[in-house]
């Protein structure tokens, strides 16, 4: 156990307290003895209901942590809603109190609530950017389509991979890139449900780039699910894997930088500095670098990428997370331009808030994307006509 599950023990055993404790006010519960008992123990295993299937891995089943997901995400929307009560209850001078009408309205907002996240999760929107490399490439122009986070797990559907399949090859992607995260733990899920097959589906002129995020790395110690496994796997759906690892591409002009994940060294993976990876490439090129965590700005601004395209923060997912991410991050989901960190050079870097997600099947302040980045480059010059007499 880390300390990010000791601080998730925490916050939701406040959680699952307040919701305990005010749902006593609001819907007038009465409760002694044994029944006071069984409450609590309800309580207290739907505010844990996120965390105990993946503290409890490779015990449960594919109906533990589906079931458990979908109570966690009516148990935050019933906590938001009921925030407003306790507010609307304060400043009424507790006019706006407990009663039949009250109980059936609170009950109606929270699910409705959950229903409106549930379709920000699961129906995503095409996002789309123009940006302008300065320059010289082979082509005057390019069509990056983005995928990031699809967190492919046991609760994950073929139809919700088959719906991402369909639309992004309704984008006439010139190239594909996959920024980290594409199994959510486990990839057992990614093979055993066919997600492999239907990613080779997936339609781009030149090809489908993958980068490892972090969750690629959470159960790597396990039986059948090394690096080597986890690459395999990729590859069956035609993938092709940037760990590490630089691809220059005669036909388009321009270099991809597919970074490993920064977590990788924590599972006995190093990752290689930035500043060497791009020792191997030819700084007059638009270089695009593929990068899961866009933790450091500056650092690839300074070294000479003109376009790093990330994911990983989800957007935040659900507010109030949707508040802390922006502070974590510079760029925490969209597009930003630096103009001033490298002097004659435009840094760019662009974050998806994700395809799939983690946890609870509900997205609040948040939405659910694919990316359509079309790139721009100067036109390389025409060679001179030799002078004719």
């Amino acid at each position: 156990m880390n300390f990010v599950h000791i601080i998730a023990i925490v916050v939701s055993f406040l959680i699952a307290f307040y919701l305990g404790k005010r749902w006593q006010f609001w819907f007038n519960f009465h409760l002694s003895g044994v029944c006071r008992v069984i409450y609590w123990i309800i309580v207290l295993l739907a505010g844990y209901s996120l965390i105990l299937p993946r503290l409890l891995q490779g015990i449960s089943t594919y109906w533990v942590p589906f079931i458990c997901d979908i109570v966690f995400g009516l148990f935050i929307c019933f906590l938001y809603v009921l925030i407003v009560f306790d507010l609307l209850y304060v400043i009424s001078f507790k006019k706006f109190a407990p009663n039949l009408v009250t109980k059936i309205i609170y009950i109606i907002c929270s699910v409705a609530l959950f229903i409106y996240g549930n379709d920000m999760a699961i129906r995503p929107k095409i996002v789309e950017y123009q940006v302008s490399i300065d320059k010289p490439a082979n082509v005057d122009k390019l069509r990056i389509v983005q995928l990031s986070d699809i967190h492919t797990s046991e609760v994950i559907t073929p139809s919700f991979i088959q719906q991402m399949v369909d639309e992004v090859n309704k984008l006439d992607a010139d190239l594909i890139v996959i920024t980290g995260d594409t199994i959510d733990d486990r990839l057992d899920p990614f093979i055993t449900q066919g997600f492999n097959r239907q990613f080779q589906n997936m339609k781009a002129k030149y090809g489908t780039y993958v980068v490892f995020g972090n969750h690629e790395y959470l159960s790597v110690n396990k039986p059948n699910n090394s690096v080597e496994n986890i690459e395999s796997a990729f590859k069956s759906a035609n993938m092709h894997i940037l760990k590490d690892d630089i691809f220059y591409d005669d036909k388009l002009g321009i270099t991809l930088v597919g970074r490993d994940d920064l977590t990788a060294g924590w599972y006995g993976e190093p990752r290689a500095p930035l500043a060497d990876l791009l020792t191997f490439t030819d700084p007059e090129t638009p270089i695009i670098l593929l990068d899961h965590q866009p933790k450091d700005l500056d650092e690839p601004a300074k070294l000479g990428v003109d376009l790093m395209i990330s994911g990983h923060t989800h957007g935040g997912q659900l507010f109030p997370v949707t508040l802390i991410v922006d502070e974590m991050y510079k760029n925490p989901h969209g597009i930003y331009t630096d103009h001033e960190t490298a002097p004659n050079h435009n840094f760019i870097s662009i974050v998806s808030s994700g395809y799939g997600l983690w946890g609870p099947p509900v997205r609040l302040m948040t939405r659910s994307e694919i990316v359509v980045i079309d790139v721009a480059f100067n036109k390389k010059d025409d060679p001179m006509p030799e002078n004719q007499e």
